[in-house]
């Protein structure tokens, strides 16, 4: 019986590839000439593209999603952010998120939760999610970093904690209130999951993040905020409020 464990482990890593890579989209040609030629084009669908950059350094590859829409209010996103119940609706692979630490409301400390198929072991991450913008005359653009931090937290008997967790979530703006959003993630599941199979989960986090993400900041309830820790575009802010400065990275 030992000896077909191995086996059987190898056959369901094997069968739930095949299930992920049924609903994913085929890998396509390399990105163009004209762009980093250090990222790939993998999918490009609903006005979405992901590519992906291979590391080194890492066994693991790195993914990145763009896409561009209107933001008409640009405070929509800062209320959806606050929303950590409503993070599991559109953040992919995340079934929970909580802040336990700030040094400011543009410093955070966060833990997530994260549900895996079955045979996969659920994970949580430990980060610091920290707020940048920039505006000046080449570029105006908000972008929150995500550093890992393991150790912030002591260990959850009920999880197995990311060794290595970074990221970013941001905008751009382009003009006449259409932005260009960007999620990029590079994760280490820790535990038994081989690079192939994390790179496969990993692969579409990109792609249904930014789809839901844009469908739920327009939701009513994320509409006419302001926040005066950051300098946004969108109904909600007092004609009388002054510009702040941009916090530096």
């Amino acid at each position: 019986m030992d000896r077909l464990r191995p086996f059987c482990l190898s056959w369901l890593l094997l069968a739930l590839s095949a299930l992920f890579s049924a609903f994913s989209p085929a890998w396509s040609a390399p990105a163009s000439s004209n762009e980093d030629p250090d990222w790939t084009l993998v999918s490009d669908r609903n006005d979405i593209q992901v590519y992906m950059k291979h590391r080194d350094e890492s066994r693991l590859k790195t993914f990145r999603g763009i896409t561009r829409f209107t933001l008409n209010d640009e405070y929509s996103l800062v209320a959806l952010l606050n929303d950590y119940p409503s993070f599991p609706k559109w953040l992919h692979f995340v079934d929970s998120a909580e802040e336990f630490g700030r040094t400011s409301p543009l410093d955070r400390q966060l833990r997530f939760t994260t549900q895996l198929p079955w045979p996969l072991a659920d994970r949580e991450a430990v980060l610091r999610a920290k707020v940048t913008q920039t505006l000046n005359t080449e570029q105006e653009s908000v972008m929150i970093t995500l550093i890992n931090q393991p150790d912030a937290l002591p260990p959850n008997n009920n999880y197995i904690r990311f060794p290595e967790m970074t990221g970013l979530l941001g905008f751009t703006r382009l003009g006449n209130h259409e932005v260009e959003m960007t999620y990029e993630l590079i994760l280490d599941p820790g535990g038994y999951i081989p690079a192939w199979i994390a790179n496969i989960l990993l692969r579409d986090a990109p792609y249904f993040t930014l789809e839901r993400l844009r469908r739920i900041v327009n939701k009513p309830e994320y509409q006419n905020h302001y926040y005066d820790y950051i300098d946004l575009h969108g109904p909600g802010r007092p004609a009388d409020a002054s510009p702040q400065a941009a916090p530096g990275p």
